[in-house]
């Protein structure tokens, strides 16, 4: 019998509010998927390459975001249910990143999102007021 070393990366699991040793599932593109071995669900964990970087199609619209341009202090952490400003500085715990709040917008259903400029991740839409 061949014992199969399985890759593993420690990271937060939103859902279970724990911090796990997670083993990889699936590697694609500038993305790693990490199985949580609690909820047993997936999330992902980009390993720092923002898409389109180095081939001038990224897009960030010339907005890129530095850690020195914002105090973390003041940042609140990211919750699809709480409500957000444009401007407002978030971070999210599961990518371990800080972003700024660039655009909201409303869908139809009474569903909201804001556009997030983040550090590393680049721009993420995210929910916004889920269950409010």
């Amino acid at each position: 019998m061949i014992a199969r070393k399985t890759k593993s990366i420690e990271q937060y699991c939103s859902v279970c509010k724990e911090t796990f040793d997670m083993p990889v599932a699936e590697e694609r593109d500038d993305v790693v998927w990490l199985q949580c071995p609690g909820c047993k669900g997936y999330l992902p964990f980009m390993t720092g390459e923002k898409p389109g970087e180095g081939d001038g199609s990224g897009d960030a619209g010339g907005q890129d975001l530095a850690p020195e341009d914002f105090d973390p202090e003041s940042a609140r952490e990211y919750s699809e249910s709480e409500e957000y400003e444009v401007g407002e500085i978030v971070y999210h715990r599961s990518w371990n990143d800080y972003g700024k709040i660039v655009a909201k917008e409303q869908l139809s259903g009474e569903r909201k999102t804001i556009e997030v400029q983040f550090v590393n991740q680049g721009r993420i839409r995210l929910l916004e007021g889920v269950g409010r």
